[in-house]
This record gives C-alpha cells, structure tokens and sequence, in this order.
C-alpha cells in the first residue's frame, strides 16, 4: 500500500479511498480542491499499485489505513470518504476508528455495492473478475482502452453513459497493471461478501451513503436503510456508477466540503460518544 497526499498536515485530514481496479490517482481530480483547506490523504490498496503486494482481505487493508494515521500523527479525520469497493472499506474503517476511539467527524460512501452475496454468485464473479483484469496487463494502452470500454460487465455498470467514464479507464489502462490471484479473490469478497459493521444513533447522523439514482449498487440501499436508519441517504440522477466524481470533480468536492462542515462546524471534529 502506497499514500498520496495533498495540502498541509496541519490541516484537518481527509482519508480518499479509490474503487476496485483503481489507484490513488483517481481520487485527485477531486480531492485537489479539498486541499487549500484540508490534508487530503490518498492510499492506493494493496495489489492496484506497483509496490508488489497483493490485495488483502478486508480486515488487512484496514489495519493498514488506520496504521498509516497512528505512524503519521493523524490523531483525526474530518472525514473517511470511499468509492464503490473503496466505500465498503471507508465503511470498515469508520468501524475501526471508533473502536480505536480516533474522533472523525463523518462518513461519505459513493456508490458501494454493499451487498452480502452467497457463495454460488461470489464464485461467478470471481471467474468474471479474473477475466476482466487481463484486460490491463499489456503495454497497449489503446487496445486496453478499448477492450474495457465494450467489456459486458462495464456496460453493465455504466448503462447507457459510458462516456462519463472515459477520463477514469484512459487513467487505469495508461499504464500496464497486473492484478494477482489473490487480489481478485480479495477484491471479490471485499465486494460481494459485505458484512455491515454497527453504529449507534449518533454515529449513523454522520454517515451519508450516496448513491446515482440509476446505478446497480443502488438496491443495497434497502439493505442500508435497515441497518443506519439515522443516517442520511442521497441520489443524484443523470450520472453511472460513481459517475458525478468523475464528471463535476470541482461540484463533487464541495459536496464532500459541505458534508465536512455540517457534520462538525469549519471541521472541527466531533468526538464519537
């Protein structure tokens, strides 16, 4: 695992996830206007880099994030914000800062896939994904383009707006990536085997789960309405699959630059009960 950072770390920190298939890079369009007023932390998961490891099970990769905070003096976050599989994460992470009693001021989870799938389902998408990720070991950076552009599971996902992923899949398939065995079987599970962790009322105000009005993940919402019911739910129509961050970076920022301040006034952090 590898950390990007933006702004001063006298800041008040904001930890940036990135999605499956992903990197830290991602995360920037958007967290760069974060930075004049935050510390913009943004890991890339183990096995989407080149650092040679490999993805761990959920629990490991949020040892290591929380890990990184400790080691670096980041006694808080003002915010832990994830996209797709990386929002499954965020949420894990919140999970693991109130057990360790490091104050953050709220939670924002774009477009995860938070469903809990048997293991007939879980092994078909294993064989999908293990297909899927062959698509960006090359050094034709084109041809992966386009292969994961007409790619059946990335229609499905993005619907009938492809074009609002084009800047993220020119970013992942500009350079060669290899992901292992076991970061697909990781990144699988990680996905589709998603245990929600508790929170008390108090903590569930501060969690937004945000979701575009057309996308698949959305039907987990049910699932999360059951479980946070004091948690607040947002849509946005027009956009795929964590589309808006990529489309209205700057709009995007000052979405989670608002969410920051309602939750602890000018990011002043709220202390878990």
């Amino acid at each position: 695992m590898t950390f990007t950072t933006l702004g001063d770390k006298q800041n008040p920190a904001i930890l940036l996830i990135h999605g499956m298939i992903s990197s830290a890079a991602d995360c920037e369009p958007f967290g760069r206007y974060l930075a004049d007023r935050y510390y913009v932390i943004m890991p890339t998961l183990d096995g989407h880099g080149h650092d040679g490891t490999d993805l761990l099970p959920l629990e490991g990769e949020v040892e290591k994030l929380v890990g990184y905070l400790k080691e670096n003096g980041i006694p808080s976050l003002a915010m832990v914000q994830g996209s797709s599989m990386g929002a499954e994460i965020a949420l894990a992470v919140a999970k693991k800062l109130e057990q360790e009693n490091i104050p953050f001021a709220c939670g924002f989870f774009d477009g995860g896939p938070f469903f809990h799938f048997n293991p007939v389902f879980r092994a078909f998408m294993h064989r999908k994904f293990t297909t899927l990720v062959k698509i960006f070991d090359t050094d034709d950076h084109e041809a992966a383009y386009r292969k994961m552009m007409n790619h059946p599971f990335f229609k499905f996902v993005a619907k009938d707006r492809a074009e609002q992923f084009e800047p993220l899949i020119r970013s992942i398939t500009s350079e060669r990536r290899h992901y292992s065995k076991k970061t697909v079987r990781n990144l699988v599970e990680i996905c589709y085997k998603c245990d929600l962790p508790t929170f008390g009322t108090e903590v569930q105000k501060r969690l937004l789960f945000f979701f575009s009005d057309e996308e698949p993940a959305r039907k987990s919402r049910k699932r999360l309405m059951k479980a946070y019911p004091e948690a607040q739910y947002r849509d946005i129509q027009g956009y795929a699959h964590c589309g808006y961050q990529t489309v209205e970076p700057e709009k995007y920022a000052e979405i989670l630059r608002q969410t920051i301040e309602s939750a602890g006034i000018n990011g002043n952090l709220l202390k878990l009960p």
